[in-house]
């Protein structure tokens, strides 16, 4: 369950807007409303808070000042932040910080909102469950037959988590292009290198088999990767 603290003196924007919202995640829970920059803090330095809507205009100090007080409290983890405001003159300063998460301006609709608290949403998820998820992964390519001895069976690991990461299965549709591209970047590989390390694992695998392809395994795994760690 992700502990999510709103900060904010606008409390009819609250209930209308970020509750509206927020109650479509089964994982989220509001833990904590603040109504000034002191309130959070006090709230932020007691309790391990994972998420914080941060409006930038509150009664006793700006959401500037407020993040750097939070940074000065030295926690073992840092909360995520999103901030929320319809000032936009005063959101453009947040735009390269590099402890916000995303910007909500108070002005998007509903959709727009919902849109911008999924994408973060999902990364906090998988990285909760991201061990879990390579472990899982793995097993179930070990369980077909792939060999943990070869690079292709581990780009094949990436593929699928890259994928699930981004919550976009039509990446399937081209995975040279949108896919392998990703990996060869990451490992300072080439694209065919990728592709052919990936094929000759799975070529170990299908002789039994010749229907069986790295499209299938990694959409069959995403499959089961999907049902047991929910995406939204």
């Amino acid at each position: 369950m992700i502990k999510t603290l709103i900060v904010d003196d606008n409390l009819q924007y609250i209930k209308n807007i970020l509750n509206t919202v927020l109650n479509k995640f089964d994982n989220i829970n509001i833990s904590y409303i603040a109504t000034s920059g002191k309130e959070a803090l006090d709230i932020i330095s007691t309790n391990n808070i994972d998420l914080i809507f941060l409006d930038l205009k509150l009664p006793d100090f700006n959401g500037i000042e407020l993040i750097k007080k939070i940074n000065l409290l030295n926690s073992i983890t840092y909360p995520s932040i999103i901030v929320i405001s319809g000032e936009t003159s005063l959101l453009g300063e947040f735009r390269d910080n590099q402890y916000i998460c995303n910007i909500i301006n108070k002005s998007e609709n509903v959709k727009s909102i919902y849109n911008k608290v999924k994408e973060l949403i999902n990364e906090l998820n998988y990285i909760n469950y991201k061990n879990d998820i390579k472990d899982d992964v793995l097993s179930e390519l070990s369980d077909l037959g792939y060999s943990l001895k070869y690079k292709g069976t581990y780009y094949i690991l990436e593929a699928i988590v890259y994928i699930y990461r981004n919550n976009n299965l039509d990446l399937l549709d081209n995975l040279e292009k949108n896919v392998y591209k990703y990996i060869a970047f990451k490992n300072n590989k080439t694209i065919n290198n990728i592709k052919t390390n990936i094929i000759k694992s799975t070529n170990l695998i299908s002789k039994n088999n010749i229907n069986i392809t790295p499209k299938l395994v990694i959409s069959n795994i995403l499959i089961k990767l999907t049902n047991n760690y929910k995406l939204y």
